[in-house]
């Protein structure tokens, strides 16, 4: 997986590339690695200029990156990407732990043997990534983790809630990962949620989820206020 691949609207395998599709894929990789400040404007001719491109597939990926809540747009002042309050910043956390939470809960009645043989390979293959001390794809495989578990729930409502959700805070969670030491502690917190699905335990599950996700939030929230 890639984070950095525009995700589909349904959780679901992306669309065909486009011009527009490489163009956000390239715009939507500095916004989220902060190559692209918090609302630094986004002027229609130097990526224009940059890329080669015309002035019609370049609208179309900041329309695309609008929708996906990366971007802002405002008349006259044109597109800008996103910015943050620290209300917004303690808002997405508080949202992004009751979704997860209630992801787990929507595993109820479901068998969890292939979904747990994947979750193992998930948090090696982050074992690897924190042993290489790539960010990058540590960053990646935490959001496969978590992906691989929204599948199984099959519930399509909250998959399409949880693209957007996690898109919007992508930015402000790879700061978070960027501005501190790589830590094992998001493995650490795969490893006790995964005990707790082997045992088939979703209450114990779904706490260890939320604390997992609300562990960075005063963290997130101070980078902002500063």
């Amino acid at each position: 997986m890639d984070i950095f691949q525009t995700p589909a609207r349904d959780g679901g395998v992306p669309l065909p590339r486009t011009l527009s599709a490489h163009l956000v894929e390239h715009l939507r990789r500095r916004i989220i690695t902060g190559e692209y400040r918090s609302g630094q404007a986004l002027r229609e001719q130097d990526i224009e200029r940059e890329f080669g491109s015309s002035r019609g597939p370049v609208r179309e990926s900041l329309r695309m990156l609008l929708q996906g809540g990366l971007v802002e747009y405002a008349e006259r002042r044109g597109f800008r990407v996103r910015t943050y309050t620290v209300a917004d910043i303690e808002h997405l956390y508080d949202l992004r732990a009751s979704l997860e939470g209630l992801v787990i809960a929507s595993l109820a009645g479901k068998p969890l043997t292939a979904m747990v043989a994947d979750l193992h390979a998930s948090n090696l293959r982050m074992e690897a990534c924190f042993v290489a001390n790539d960010i990058g794809q540590y960053f990646a495989e935490n959001q496969v983790f978590h992906d691989r578990i929204i599948t199984e729930t099959g519930n399509r409502p909250i998959a399409e809630v949880m693209v957007y959700v996690n898109e919007v805070s992508l930015p402000v969670r790879y700061r978070v990962l960027r501005d501190a030491l790589l830590t094992r502690r998001s493995l650490t917190y795969h490893e006790r949620i995964l005990g707790f699905l082997e045992k088939g335990d979703l209450l114990a599950a779904r706490r260890e989820t939320e604390a997992h996700i609300l562990v960075n939030k005063a963290a997130a929230a101070d980078l902002y206020r500063a």
